[in-house]
């Protein structure tokens, strides 16, 4: 039997896909920041018609996403953890028929993270003759649906809505075995649309900062002291900021000084 909690996930941002490999031991399955994702969801379920805010912060470059993607969560408790993974290998290619039901058949599994913890009641026996064993077994991936460069608005947001609607159903991963067998808990964030490979870009952000920089150099320098750059970090990663269902903004943060130019020597 599958238990499905639909509570607030938090969603990140990695530059491969929709997750990383961080796994801590929820007391339900959840996705924290500390997980797999870490910041807010693309997109969210109003109680009523509302406009929706899709933020100012568009980044230095706007580009089409090409991936769509649903961060889950499964969790299972039971006696030997090598079955409980066997399990949960099963329920996954569950969450692959489920998923690929609703969008075109183009749906894909990425797993990430894995644990496998001593259950609670368990580990704070103190008992002569404690009770067997039993362990809590927690993966997490995403599934991921590419998207088509040609693919416009409409076509995005039908494949956003199957990626709900399969999130949403409630009947079982993987059929039961009779009383007393264990039961899945899953929990699903909600969609996101990124770009697969942001690093493609690299090169084009890097110049889009220079020149910004070398504009800024030429209108604060004066003639007697003209400003060069004189120290930088090394380059941290791009980060993508969702806009739209046919738009990510994408930056690279850069830190460095711009100062007078020594003298020569």
């Amino acid at each position: 039997m599958e238990k499905l909690h639909p509570f607030p996930l938090l969603l990140g941002l990695l530059a491969t896909g929709c997750g990383s490999t961080a796994v801590p031991e929820p007391s339900a399955p959840s996705l924290l920041s500390s997980a797999s994702y870490g910041s807010a969801s693309s997109f969210s379920a109003p109680s009523g018609p509302s406009i929706p805010s899709h933020g100012d912060a568009r980044g230095s470059l706007v580009v089409r996403p090409d991936l769509a993607c649903v961060p889950f969560v499964l969790r299972v408790e039971l006696a030997e953890p090598k079955a409980g993974l066997d399990l949960l290998e099963k329920a996954t290619l569950a969450l692959k028929e489920r998923f690929g039901a609703t969008t075109g058949g183009t749906a894909t599994i990425a797993m990430l993270g894995a644990n496998t913890t001593m259950a609670p009641d368990y580990s704070k026996s103190k008992d002569d003759n404690p009770p067997p064993a039993r362990f809590i077994v927690t993966v997490d991936g995403a599934v991921e649906v590419p998207l088509a460069a040609e693919a416009g608005y409409w076509a995005r947001a039908k494949i956003v809505a199957g990626l709900v609607e399969a999130s949403k159903k409630r009947d079982a991963l993987v059929p039961s075995t009779g009383v007393g067998a264990p039961e899945i808990e899953a929990a699903f964030g909600s969609p996101e649309l990124k770009l697969r490979d942001p690093e493609s870009f690299r090169p084009e952000l890097v110049k889009r900062w220079v020149e910004r920089a070398r504009a800024f150099a030429r209108v604060a320098e004066s003639q007697t002291a003209p400003l060069h750059l004189v120290s930088c970090e090394p380059p941290n990663a791009i980060t993508q900021t969702p806009i739209s269902l046919e738009q990510v903004g994408l930056a690279l943060p850069v830190s460095c000084r711009i100062d007078v130019a020594p003298p020569a020597r």
